[in-house]
């Protein structure tokens, strides 16, 4: 039997006993699982490593209050099948809150190390609630066997974001890496994309537009700054079409 999969937000290195302090975490092992003393479980930290376990006695059967600790002994240390090796920006413009909350969920399955939420021209929805995709992230991170959890980024404009990610923005926020990266934004007017064609030894940034596409004034932007612009096929695909079909593209050849 498959036993359950959770992230701790915290490093096990060589721990014997792990102090699970997380309400919403403990919740989860107690009340939703209704796990008890003596059952395995698995968690994993961002290492490389999962780490199965049993619930320690010193937890109780019986939980009165999800504040309360979870212990849990390590009895195995295995490396994880799954750990994505290269850096995967996923720049997708922000849509509906259903839509965008799927995108990040396939997303973190397929591989993708950042995903950054770009405000585009055609937008309609303005905002989104962070905590709630950091916890789908994470819940589709456990469930995929993923041995890290993506890191999600505050919403950026088109201009912050291509500049962010070249080196050369002026915002207080860190370059998001350190090397050359290819940056390719897809679009249905544009010419056909080959996978062949970008390197697979260093980072690569996906930008997806919205419902409608990028506007022209941000394909004018895209060619400004070296951005490829690209196209799937003579289709037009909806967002999270597009998202799926684009990193299955540079995922799996």
């Amino acid at each position: 039997m498959r036993l359950h999969r959770f992230y701790i937000d915290e490093p096990v290195g060589n721990k014997t006993e792990l102090k699970v302090s997380s309400a919403e975490l403990a919740n989860q092992i107690r009340r939703v699982f209704r796990l008890k003393t003596g059952d395995s479980v698995v968690v994993f930290d961002g290492s490389g490593f999962d780490y199965e376990c049993r619930i320690g006695a010193s937890s109780g059967d019986e939980v009165k209050s999800v504040k309360n600790l979870v212990t849990l002994d390590v009895v195995t240390t295995m490396k994880i099948r799954y750990m994505p090796v290269r850096d995967i920006y996923l720049c997708a413009a922000v849509v509906k809150k259903d839509t965008f909350e799927w995108i990040v969920e396939k997303a973190t399955e397929l591989g993708v190390t950042h995903i950054i939420p770009v405000m585009a021209e055609r937008s309609e929805k303005k905002a989104l609630n962070m905590g709630r995709l950091q916890k789908i992230a994470v819940e589709a991170s456990e469930q995929s066997g993923r041995g890290n959890v993506p890191t999600i980024h505050q919403i950026m404009s088109l201009k912050e974001t291509v500049e962010l990610l070249k080196g050369e923005g002026a915002s207080d926020l860190k370059r998001f890496t350190q090397v050359k990266c290819s940056l390719i934004a897809f679009h249905t007017d544009a010419e056909s994309f080959n996978p062949q064609d970008v390197p697979r030894d260093i980072p690569i940034a996906i930008f997806i537009g919205p419902e409608g596409g990028w506007s022209i004034d941000e394909i004018d932007l895209f060619h400004k700054n070296q951005v490829s612009v690209v196209c799937l096929g003579p289709q037009v695909l909806r967002a999270e079409t597009a998202v799926i079909a684009a990193l299955s593209e540079v995922v799996f050849r």
